[in-house]
């Protein structure tokens, strides 16, 4: 069984940086956070363009599940894209929901907001990241999900993501 590390959080919190030192760590492969690729050349998005967005973050999801027998990484995943599209558009639509609950299980990594703000055209919420900190701790909680709250700087980071991982039974390999 796949073992899948999620990482989730406010915009500018070190997700992917976390997510490729893990792949690397661990020597698994990491799915991407799709809205990247997807909105690179437009910064005006609706509803139908976050649908597409979720239905192609779950599809690299799957395929990797496919191909990977150990541990995969995310850079972000289903509950991300719900709390997006709570935050931008109020209700979510029941298929959303119904996806979050139907995803295999996984352990979550939650990105506290502790590193300086990075400018990026494609992030919205400079000013509120202490928030959405608190809303994905909140959502994380309610689900009664595997999850534990990382920081600090890359390489601390990076070790505290490790002890997280580690109690909840996910060994990375030696060095």
């Amino acid at each position: 069984m796949t073992q899948i590390i999620s990482i989730v959080g406010p915009e500018s919190c070190g997700k992917t940086t976390l997510a490729v030192a893990l792949a690397k760590r661990f020597s698994a492969p990491w799915v991407e956070e799709y809205a990247r690729a997807y909105l690179a050349d437009r910064r005006n998005y609706d509803e139908n363009d976050l649908a597409a967005i979720a239905r192609g973050q779950v599809d690299l999801e799957n395929r990797a599940l496919k191909r990977v027998p150990g541990v995969l990484v995310l850079d972000t995943d289903m509950l991300v894209i719900r709390i997006w599209w709570q935050e931008r558009y109020g209700r979510v639509p029941d298929w959303v929901q119904a996806t979050i609950r139907s995803q295999p299980p996984r352990t979550y990594l939650l990105t506290r907001p502790d590193l300086a703000w990075e400018p990026d055209p494609l992030r919205e919420s400079q000013f509120d990241r202490e928030r959405l900190f608190d809303i994905y701790k909140a959502a994380l909680a309610e689900r009664g999900t595997r999850f534990g709250i990382v920081g600090g700087t890359e390489g601390a980071r990076l070790q505290s993501a490790l002890a997280v991982l580690e109690r909840h039974g996910i060994d990375p390999p030696d060095p």
